[in-house]
């Protein structure tokens, strides 16, 4: 079965990567994930809505002080919330991904629950590719 990634992301960051400004997201902890993979974009509160998706180009490990310094112009977040955000963390993944599709309407959370049975996770979980299609079929339904 071939899977996807639904990924909970604060609604700046969802914004700036569809909209190609910010093409790495910093995770402090995340399992490997095959390149290719479908990654959801699901924006958080207060937007709690899929807004599109990408493909995982790589992923990269990678020491938390070392963030800044090679991929700084690429994460689309200040250096100082990088550092409180990566505090502590004894490693760091980079999401590199790269072609950005934006949905043509969000997907609420009410219609991924009612309609799917989908609840986002506070990181991240897996879909079925089948699930994925479901829920962009929704963004052209939505009023």
């Amino acid at each position: 079965m071939t899977r996807a990634l639904l990924l909970s992301i604060k609604p700046q960051y969802a914004r700036a990567i569809l909209e190609g400004r910010k093409t790495i997201e910093v995770r402090r902890r995340f399992p490997n994930i095959d390149p290719g993979t479908t990654v959801v974009l699901y924006s958080s509160s207060p937007e709690k809505a899929v807004l599109g998706t990408v493909r995982l180009r790589r992923t990269i490990k990678i020491s938390p002080g070392c963030v800044w310094a090679l991929h700084g112009s690429d994460i689309g977040i200040d250096e100082s919330d990088l550092n409180a955000y990566l505090a502590g963390a004894d490693e760091s993944t980079l999401l590199e991904v790269d072609c950005p599709e934006s949905w043509e309407q969000p997907v609420s959370l009410n219609s991924l629950r009612a309609v799917l049975g989908i609840e986002p996770s506070q990181s991240f979980r897996y879909l079925a590719t089948e699930q994925v299609e479901q829920a962009k079929q929704l963004s052209f339904s939505s009023t």
